[in-house]
């Protein structure tokens, strides 16, 4: 693979020996690199119609069973057993990147600027997100049993794979004439889905102040599928000419993930005024992590030869949020959140699979075969949210208008591909560009706005239906709840 441009020489040996010590040492990363997989998206909004519909500020508010998980001392408000159930339908796009680069000129020319486009897979999926019933034992003591999924993530490449990276050398000199095209593509599918049972309790310490805490047992399910024509993989290709290639392929799977794994959540819900007109709530969720081994094959890269299989532990992140509500008037009630999300915290260990080769450093260049790329994770991130309700009452029967906002932060992973010298001076695969692309294609993902809004109706004291949508620039989320007290 790669273009062979390289002069003997003392110099040259010694860079070359430097830059493959820096290969063999390369500093610890995270996440698996997956092209398909680089845009998780976890759902960790509290479930719940009210909730969705009021941009997932619904901490310091948690008055209906879906407590039992957003936050566990709103529990300590319910005085009547209540049954509850919501289901979600998510209409995404992952929004996916190919890089594409042509070389054109003489031999030496260099290469011309990535051009990124867009690479998008659909995700339609409808589920039951939510399921629980609380039961007072006392008039302080509140206790619940809920379902929830609160991890839903099914990308699947087409037919002809995802091609991220795409690089043309159309240089020629003389007689000669390149034509090589450099290709990577993925084949398959991923699936990453976590289901979790709850017992919650919530317990009255006064009238104005609220504790919760619950333990959940959690079920999470990851998948590397493949297509029909074989297992998941990543397939790159240097076509010399039309009609003469050099293939490479890594599999990938996952073996022995699962089993049922506990993780804890707690919360605090309070009056600041006698009224109710301020309150204030507080929860945080542990992560809950799961162990499993992943495995490559077919032409693994000499840099991973004998680490084909590498124990590995994922965990849906953890979160905190805090919030305040304010009812300035009888029926309005507007709520303000923080939600901060270890989305570092997923994979434990570094999972490299593709390999890159190719020219660094000034004209004309050592060649380097073999280079695997740093993956970092996302970063933790602080997600704001908002939320304004608005209670009308005609007779018997309460309307509740709901609207919301809240921004999702970057949630993708990143890499970078160098490698480094001796005195650790980083130096770009630069011909072909797979440094460039390969920024380009895992580049984070976007920041996105989301608006949210919806309808309540609760009839009488006994019966509550809630329904809400959640619109952005890549996503559209519809939710409804119902609630029957007895």
């Amino acid at each position: 693979m790669g273009p062979t441009r390289m002069r003997s020489g003392p110099k040259r040996a010694l860079l070359l020996l430097a830059l493959g010590v820096s290969l063999a040492s390369r500093p610890a990363a995270s996440q698996i690199d997956s092209a398909l997989a680089s845009k998780l998206s976890f759902n960790l909004t509290n479930p719940g119609g009210k909730s969705l519909a009021m941009g997932g500020a619904f901490t310091a508010i948690a008055d209906d069973s879906t407590a039992a998980l957003a936050n566990p001392a709103g529990l300590g408000l319910l005085s009547s057993i209540e049954f509850g159930v919501s289901g979600k339908r998510i209409d995404e796009t992952i929004g996916l990147v190919t890089a594409r680069s042509t070389a054109i000129g003489s031999l030496t020319a260099p290469w011309g600027p990535i051009t990124p486009s867009d690479s998008r897979i659909s995700l339609q999926s409808s589920s039951l997100e939510y399921a629980g019933i609380v039961f007072p034992i006392s008039k302080r003591l509140v206790f619940a049993l809920s379902y929830a999924e609160n991890l839903r993530f099914e990308g699947e490449a087409d037919a002809g794979g995802y091609q991220y990276i795409e690089f043309r050398d159309n240089r020629s000199g003389g007689s000669t004439r390149r034509d090589i095209l450099y290709e990577f593509r993925e084949y398959g599918s991923v699936s990453l889905r976590n289901q979790l049972g709850a017992f919650s309790a919530g317990y009255r310490l006064s009238e104005r102040v609220r504790i919760g805490a619950g333990v959940t047992l959690n079920r999470t399910s990851f998948d590397l599928e493949g297509d029909p024509s074989g297992p998941h993989r990543i397939v790159h290709r240097t076509f010399t000419s039309p009609v003469s290639s050099v293939t490479r392929t890594v599999t990938m799977s996952v073996e022995g993930f699962g089993g049922t794994k506990t993780a804890f959540l707690a919360g605090i819900h309070a009056d600041l005024d006698a009224k109710g007109t301020f309150s204030v709530g507080a929860a945080y969720r542990s992560a809950a992590r799961t162990e499993g081994t992943f495995v490559i094959g077919g032409d693994v890269p000499a840099s991973l030869q004998g680490k084909e299989r590498r124990p590995f532990a994922f965990s849906v992140p953890s979160d905190a949020s805090a919030g305040l509500a304010v009812r300035p008037i009888p029926g309005l009630t507007v709520a303000l959140e923080g939600q901060w999300i270890d989305y570092g915290g997923t994979f434990d260990v570094p999972l490299p699979v593709a390999s890159y080769s190719g020219l660094v450093g000034p004209p004309p260049g050592v060649f380097i075969d073999g280079a695997l790329a740093t993956v970092s994770p996302a970063r933790s991130a602080w997600v704001p949210r908002a939320g304004v309700e608005y209670v009308a009452t005609a007779g018997t029967t309460r309307i509740a208008f709901r609207l919301g906002y809240h921004r999702e932060p970057k949630r993708g992973i990143t890499e970078e591909l160098v490698v480094r010298d001796g005195s650790g001076t980083p130096y770009p695969i630069t011909d072909p560009p797979f440094s460039d692309g390969v920024a380009t294609v895992f580049d984070g993902g976007k920041a996105e706005d989301r608006f949210s809004g919806g309808l309540g109706l609760t009839f009488g004291r006994s019966l509550s239906v809630d329904a809400a949508f959640d619109v952005g620039r890549d996503a559209s989320r519809f939710a409804a709840s119902l609630f029957w007290r007895f």
